[in-house]
């Protein structure tokens, strides 16, 4: 199963589409069929799009602008849990704790106890378990409160979820330790989309906390010379910047509509 999925995972990301459009077209030209070389061009268009900036903004830009940053907590009442959905984390004592963790994880934990920080006895709740049980049998959430303690938050204003491993049973697991009460939900801006409308399913009340903006930082900015001009039109070109954030936009989409299929949603 694990194994399908990331298979699936790849065919559907860009450099999968990109990939299988020059693999089959190889194949067909060399069987002298014409579509190959239709098949060709339709891949390097696929590259261009999805590695330029115009698509890939507005891809994830479109995502992440869903929910507003919660930048001043007290306007939420009185909520003092604060839940953070966890991505990958690797247990390797050879290196530090803030490097066993995921990017994007990172960037949720450090606006999760920006939070903290403002709301007066707050409690976090780390969710996540095993990346991979039969490598490493150590939740994501273990490690991820490890880096959290690290930081600054007490042992005993931290609650971990140890068995979920996806958006759906993150919801459940911490439905089954919150029940009914409210609280704050921190996850990647392009993320929280799914992740509020899968913990509303289940009946839920999450307050979206948006972490780990890509493309919506500080706006468009507006050249004031030729040199900055010159600037900004490089930056639209083919990268391997845009081309993953058009990598993680795609996953969400099709996430949503797998969700959505499955009755998550």
């Amino acid at each position: 199963m694990d194994v399908f999925k990331s298979v699936c995972e790849f065919l559907i990301a860009p450099a999968g589409i990109v990939s299988l459009c020059f693999v089959l077209s190889f194949f067909l030209i060399a069987l002298g069929r014409r579509i190959g070389k239709y098949l060709l061009v339709m891949g390097i268009i696929a590259f261009f799009a999805f590695s330029s900036s115009p698509l890939s903004v507005t891809l994830l830009g479109r995502l992440e602008g869903k929910y507003p940053p919660l930048l001043d907590p007290k306007g939420v009442g009185k909520v003092d849990t604060i839940v953070v959905l966890t991505t990958a984390a690797w247990k390797d004592t050879g290196i530090p704790v803030t490097s066993q963790v995921a990017e994007s994880t990172v960037f949720r934990l450090l606006e999760a106890i920006r939070l903290f920080d403002l709301i007066p006895g707050a409690q976090v709740l780390l969710s996540g378990g095993p990346l991979d049980s039969e490598r490493q049998n150590i939740p994501v959430s273990q490690i991820v409160g490890d880096l959290a303690n690290t930081m600054g938050i007490p042992v005993e204003k931290i609650t971990l979820e140890t068995n979920s491993t996806n958006t759906y049973e993150n919801a459940v697991e911490v439905k089954k330790i919150l029940g009914q009460k409210p609280f704050i939900l921190v996850t990647s801006a392009s993320h929280l989309p799914r992740a509020v409308a899968v913990f509303k399913k289940l009946g839920l009340s999450p307050i979206p906390a948006p972490a780990d903006f890509r493309v919506l930082r500080l706006g468009p900015q507006v050249p004031v010379s030729k040199g900055e001009m010159l600037k900004e039109v490089i930056a639209t070109l083919p990268s391997s910047t845009h081309l993953t954030h058009s990598e993680r936009a795609l996953h969400e989409y099709v996430g949503f509509m797998w969700y959505w299929v499955r009755g998550w949603i």
